[in-house]
């Protein structure tokens, strides 16, 4: 009846103690576990976001690498180019295979090289994407095209973002080019392979942002003329000392002193604006 219904309801039977116990120890050992889980997961990343920013001061330690750039055309007899040169870090550690195909191919004079590669897109304020090996400067022949990089899928960290302006990282796993940010690009981030970045010349930087149209087309030829890996040891600032600048810079647009980043590009986060 109903009254036998109530006090079924409200026995004071008690229930099997040790069972929920058991049930409970499990739910708050699982929950521990994910949250020591998540830890250890932020607190990953946030060591691969510090690697991407910028440092006060290079590690010699590191692996570093330059990259000397042509903006202009080769015609006349002086014609007007403005040459630069970016110091990259390169993540060894984190894509060793990548690292080391890229050092090799600033290394080389010959096939496959990034000497004479062309930049074939530049979105101002945005990125660039270089190493087009298709694409050749004058004077310099074009060879057949292999896809260099190999099995980039399995060593990348897609957890690396493009944090700041000067982020490397690989345009896609099918070719040889590469991009460099100018500003924070978040929308790269889990596309593309990130793999290093600048550590000197971003008034490099900003001069090859300005060199293109908001459809990412070039307004002058802008092409990688010679690069190569910076001795372990070596602090790369010594290797800024070996810029080779025109005879007259001012008279061509550049800026004789050489440095890392304004307090302008510092504070904003964003070059070529």
């Amino acid at each position: 009846s109903e009254l036998a219904w109530v006090a079924m309801m409200f026995s004071t039977k008690k229930r099997p103690r040790k069972e929920a116990w058991k049930t409970l120890q499990s739910e708050l050992d699982e929950r521990e576990k994910l949250e020591e889980e998540n830890a250890v997961k932020h607190k990953k990343l946030d060591k691969l976001k510090a690697r991407v920013c910028i440092d006060e001061e290079p590690s010699p330690e590191a692996r570093h690498a330059y990259l000397d750039f042509e903006i202009g055309r080769r015609m006349g007899r002086d014609p007007l180019l403005t040459r630069g040169r970016l110091i990259v870090e390169l993540f060894d550690d984190i894509m060793p295979r990548t690292v080391e195909t890229f050092v090799d191919l600033l290394n080389s004079d010959n096939e496959p090289t990034y000497r004479g590669s062309q930049v074939s897109k530049i979105y101002p304020g945005f990125h660039l994407v270089a190493g087009d090996r298709d694409l050749r400067m004058e004077g310099v022949s074009s060879h057949t095209r292999e896809n260099v990089y190999s099995r980039v899928e399995q060593e990348a960290n897609w957890s690396l973002p493009h944090l700041n302006p000067g982020v490397l990282s690989l345009r896609d796993l099918r070719s040889s080019r590469f991009q460099i940010t100018f500003r924070k690009a978040e929308e790269l981030d889990g596309w593309h392979a990130v793999f290093g970045k600048v550590v000197y010349g971003f008034d490099l930087l900003k001069v090859l942002s300005e060199q293109g149209n908001t459809n990412g087309e070039l307004k002058q030829p802008v092409a990688i003329t010679t690069g190569g890996a910076i001795p372990a040891g070596t602090h790369p600032r010594d290797y800024l000392k070996k810029l080779e600048q025109p005879e007259d810079p001012e008279a061509h647009g550049y800026n004789k002193k050489v440095m890392r980043y304004s307090s302008t590009y510092r504070h904003t986060g964003l070059i070529g604006h």
